[in-house]
């Protein structure tokens, strides 16, 4: 998964809003320092973010140093994050939760799920997406009436992933970017009433040697001129004509289109920006060394 790599973890924060505002970090308990623990404020939320990774057993002293805290953002990954890990966690009743490179399989949703206040949650880089993690787990997650931001990417789950997504309709915002999943179509799309904010990135190539199948295409454009309640869209590594991204006229809410690596002319993002004047675009053409990155990236 080298293309991965290119994800650090300030990205992967700041591409969800958490990353931390400057401000003098509050003691960490003793517990917690081999942890590489950290504790700081948060721009997009208003309260104090625990930050720590675990790539061994959590202990229960580190436990009851996290509980002491009373913390309810929370970013954390590495194997020692299991699916029991996330239960304990689960008491403190977080509003937000990061989970980057843990042990989460589909049986640990019904510990998300028990987090009755989770408002944001961020699953990426699942360490058993060959053996332990579809995604089915997320429909599990449709009770959660508060939960309104998802975020998900770097998996190698598939179709079975999306469409449990589908089944949280109270989402506002979601984002998805390196998965496996392999239909440009995304038909889950068109159940989630309520999104006003999407962020859609390609596939990866497939562990099992299967060929390919791009997950961002023209034919993306096609749902998601379909979503009538977004008011923000920003698409990443893809090659799009500009017909179909003509067709986002059709979205009476849409007020911020972002294009990140996408393969459009100058001529072409004119002619866009005319065509929806009163939508706020981002995007330039790409260099030479750029499409030929995004070309590599695509085979």
């Amino acid at each position: 998964m080298k293309h991965l790599s290119r994800l650090s973890a300030s990205f992967w924060l700041l591409s969800l809003g958490l990353v931390a505002a400057p401000t003098t970090p509050a003691p960490v308990p003793v517990a917690l320092e081999p942890l590489k623990a950290k504790i700081g404020n948060t721009y997009s939320w208003k309260g104090v973010t625990l930050s720590f990774r675990a790539e061994t057993t959590i202990t229960e002293d580190q436990f009851k140093a996290i509980e002491g805290l009373g913390l309810r953002l929370i970013s954390t990954g590495g194997k020692g994050v299991t699916n029991d890990a996330l239960g304990r966690l689960a008491k403190l009743d977080p509003e937000g939760l990061s989970l980057d490179g843990t042990a989460l399989t589909d049986d640990g949703f019904q510990n998300l799920a028990a987090m009755k206040s989770l408002r944001w949650l961020s699953v990426g880089h699942t360490l058993n997406a060959k053996d332990g993690f579809t995604g089915v787990g997320f429909a599990q997650l449709k009770s959660l009436s508060s939960l309104e931001r998802v975020s998900f990417g770097g998996s190698g789950s598939r179709e079975a992933a999306f469409t449990a997504i589908g089944e949280l309709t109270q989402l506002k915002e979601f984002s998805s970017w390196h998965t496996q999943y392999g239909d440009p179509a995304h038909p889950y799309l068109l159940k989630l009433k309520n999104l006003e904010a999407l962020r859609l990135g390609n596939s990866l190539k497939r562990y099992d040697g299967k060929p390919r199948q791009l997950c961002l295409t023209d034919a993306t454009i096609a749902t998601i001129a379909q979503v009538t309640s977004l008011k923000s869209l920003n698409l990443m590594q893809a090659k799009l004509s500009l017909p179909a991204l003509l067709s986002l006229k059709n979205l009476p809410q849409l007020a911020t289109l972002r294009l990140d690596d996408i393969d459009l002319s100058a001529t072409d993002y004119e002619k866009l920006r005319a065509a929806l004047p009163r939508v706020k675009l981002t995007g330039k053409p790409l260099s030479d060394a750029e499409r030929t990155k995004l070309e590599e990236f695509l085979k």
